[in-house]
């Protein structure tokens, strides 16, 4: 299940890996049980995508940030979202930004009535450091092959109700933090966190 962005054109760059979501062998932590799970329907997601101010400052020019209900199932699967999330999900967003020149950066959240109903459809692979210091409940990275110039780095993390697909690509050469992808993860689990709360997400990768 390859997810790339339908509604973002942002050249060459723009999600171009072929990174797909996880399909086999979980490896899973129990999430925080202070964790207070709201449903997040697109009003309460929405905020829970970074904005220009807490993405890394050299990637805050926005292409796009926007929530949608899933009611409208041909949206959901305009973004490349597998159909049966979309049957399933409350709400999905997604935040783009780039610098301009040669990096870009998307991040793409989906939410569920539960976590277990989260965590049934990411089955994820889990990674070497999984339960150890790996963030969130369930975690996959995966490269992003150079294609046309351009290469990357991606996360798919899922924290508590709420998938996040995160993709950091940049024109080769570029000169990008080795590990760049882990703060904006950091970032986006803390502001879902917050979400999930029930308090406005102010989670920063500055």
């Amino acid at each position: 299940m390859v997810l790339a962005a339908a509604t973002m054109t942002t050249g060459c760059g723009s999600d171009s890996g072929s990174g797909t979501l996880p399909a086999e062998g979980p490896v899973k932590r129990t999430a925080a049980p202070e964790l207070a799970e709201m449903i997040l329907d697109a009003k309460r997601l929405e905020p829970a995508l970074p904005d220009q101010f807490s993405v890394p400052a050299g990637l805050d020019q926005s292409r796009s940030r926007k929530a949608w209900d899933s009611g409208d199932p041909a949206i959901c699967q305009s973004e490349e979202w597998p159909t049966h999330w979309c049957s399933q999900a409350v709400a999905f967003g997604i935040a783009a930004y780039t610098n301009g020149r040669d990096q870009e950066l998307s991040v793409r959240l989906m939410s569920f009535r539960t976590p277990e109903q989260a965590s049934a459809l990411f089955a994820g692979k889990g990674t070497a450091d999984e339960g150890k210091t790996s963030p969130g409940d369930e975690v996959d990275d995966f490269e992003i092959p150079l294609s046309q110039g351009w290469q990357g780095r991606g996360m798919n993390v899922r924290q508590g109700s709420v998938v996040a697909r995160i993709k950091y690509t940049w024109k080769q050469g570029a000169n990008v933090p080795s590990d760049g992808v882990k703060p904006i993860t950091t970032m986006t689990l803390e502001r879902i966190k917050q979400a999930l709360h029930g308090q406005m997400p102010t989670a920063s990768a500055r």
